[in-house]
């Protein structure tokens, strides 16, 4: 089994309510967005998967959230845009281009983050 990861900085900023008055406020981040994919074979070029694709993908993804306020965006108007639900919004939306091949996708800093890991992975 291989694994491939490939990371996208996300700036942004969000408000978060019930994690105090700190984070009720509009505060900013770049966060990290990490998509693991496995495989159990190679392709013919030796490779589990085409590493400048993946980061496409993952980057036009991310792109129209670069700089905007989360909270005010429709992806995430149902739920509170933490690291946790950027998380499983990503691998839902990867999901449809790389089925069956995603494991799990982390958000965060190298100190903090969360990862969300697909079922079956």
């Amino acid at each position: 089994m291989f694994e491939t990861q490939v990371r996208v900085p996300l700036s942004f900023s969000h408000r978060l309510e019930g994690f105090g008055s700190e984070s009720q406020k509009v505060h900013e981040h770049t966060w990290d967005v990490a998509v693991t994919l496995a495989t159990a074979a190679l392709d013919q070029r030796g490779a589990s998967v085409d590493f400048v694709g993946l980061k496409k993908d993952l980057a036009e993804l991310l792109e129209p959230y670069q700089g905007k306020l989360l909270n005010d965006c429709e992806a995430f108007s149902n739920m509170q845009p933490t690291a946790e639900h950027i998380a499983i919004w990503v691998a839902e939306n990867l999901v449809k281009t790389y089925p069956g091949l995603i494991r799990a996708v982390t958000v965060g800093t190298g100190e903090e983050w969360a990862r969300f890991i697909l079922e079956g992975s």
